[in-house]
């Protein structure tokens, strides 16, 4: 049990408090980053308003946290056959956030990427060994370029039929279906043609970015207990 708990003193979970001579300093155990730094003596008297204050800033931190889901779109596309296809379009969405704040959602930062109803995050998830689906690489650069292979492929237990699909953005796309009698491919390839847009990230359950006047309320509250304790001390010296 380290100092502040002996003096019965709660701390939150995930902080550390340590004991100096004069004071106590409560920080984040994984990070180190300061919560709050008070003398000894008034500590006891308004470390509950502290620790609701702190949670209060935690909570606010946590909301640029939530996670997000943008819409993709990309439109024009070169088949061989017929030539620049205008109005064909490849649209889907894909959920994460930005955890390590590089300024680039990876693969191991997203939840879901749905293209046409399949959400080749999680499709593969039954194990099937006539069937595999899922996501190779993908990579999105927050207000710049998206990245992504992704596909499936299937067949039946005898190989009689079965095909694949695949997306490789800045490449193509590319459909392939096979049976016993006969077999099908079609190619649809990026072009300079090629336009994209992205919408902005919407919170999946989204959090005020600006405390509500309630919160605003308790935040203000806890720093007058802070400064009026300081203020009482120094008046008693």
């Amino acid at each position: 049990m380290h100092s502040c708990e002996r003096m019965g003193i709660t701390v939150l979970s995930g902080h550390r408090c340590i004991r100096t001579k004069a004071r106590f300093i409560c920080f984040k155990a994984t990070h180190g980053q300061l919560i709050y730094l008070l003398d000894s003596t008034l500590l006891r008297s308004i470390m509950f308003k502290s620790v609701a204050f702190a949670g209060l800033l935690a909570a606010s931190f946590a909301a640029s946290a939530a996670p997000s889901t943008w819409t993709f779109t990309y439109t024009g596309f070169y088949e061989d056959y017929v030539g620049f296809l205008g109005d064909r379009e490849l649209s889907g969405t894909f959920s994460g956030y930005d955890a390590d704040s590089n300024g680039t959602i990876d693969k191991a930062e997203i939840s879901s990427l749905i293209i046409a109803g399949v959400d080749y995050m999680t499709c593969g998830a039954g194990g099937s060994p006539y069937f595999s689906c899922g996501t190779e690489a993908f990579s999105y650069q927050l207000g710049g370029k998206l990245h992504f292979i992704a596909g499936t492929t299937s067949s039946d237990p005898e190989g009689y039929r079965g095909g694949a699909h695949f997306y490789q953005t800045g490449k193509s796309e590319w459909e392939y279906r096979y049976t016993g009698s006969s077999e099908s491919r079609k190619d649809y390839y990026w072009t300079d043609d090629t336009q994209f847009s992205i919408t902005d990230g919407t919170a999946a359950n989204p959090l005020p970015a600006v405390p509500e006047p309630g919160t605003w309320a308790m935040l203000a509250a806890g720093l007058l207990v802070v400064s009026g304790a300081t203020l009482r001390r120094r008046r008693n010296r």
